[in-house]
């Protein structure tokens, strides 16, 4: 810690004790602020595996779910199970073609045209001549 300075002391010597003081002190939040970011990567850290850990079980419960569907549909039908998957997998690629066809829509919309428009009247009225 920097020593108090006495009142003999010049204005250098003051200066220099306060830039060292303040110097010790940011020193110190950032080694607190080093330890606590460490700390943050690990809990975000695990917290982004259990997630990836979830997402991966949502899949294959989701893909049970259909195995089952399947089974239980061919059981209760009396048809082969051969036919019902095929209707499974038609249904999830329709299901994906409506997904994209969604987002090409949304990819096509005019986004800002708000602040666009409010440019184009900023560019309109610096460009036209001012009349006194």
């Amino acid at each position: 810690m920097a020593e108090p300075a006495s009142s003999e002391t010049g204005f250098f010597e003051n200066t220099r004790a306060l830039l060292s003081a303040f110097a010790q002190y940011l020193h110190a939040r950032i080694r607190l602020a080093g330890i606590e970011t460490k700390e943050a990567l690990v809990h975000y850290a695990i917290l982004i595996a259990l997630l990836v850990l979830a997402l991966c079980i949502v899949v294959f419960g989701y893909l049970f779910l259909c195995i089952g569907l399947v089974v239980l549909i061919a059981h209760l039908l009396h048809i082969r199970p051969e036919w019902i998957i095929i209707a499974f997998a038609l249904l999830h690629f329709c299901a994906a073609i409506i997904c994209v066809l969604i987002i090409k829509a949304r990819l096509t919309a005019s986004m800002f045209s708000a602040t666009i428009e409010e440019f184009k009247k900023d560019q309109q009225w610096l460009s036209t001549p001012k009349q006194n």
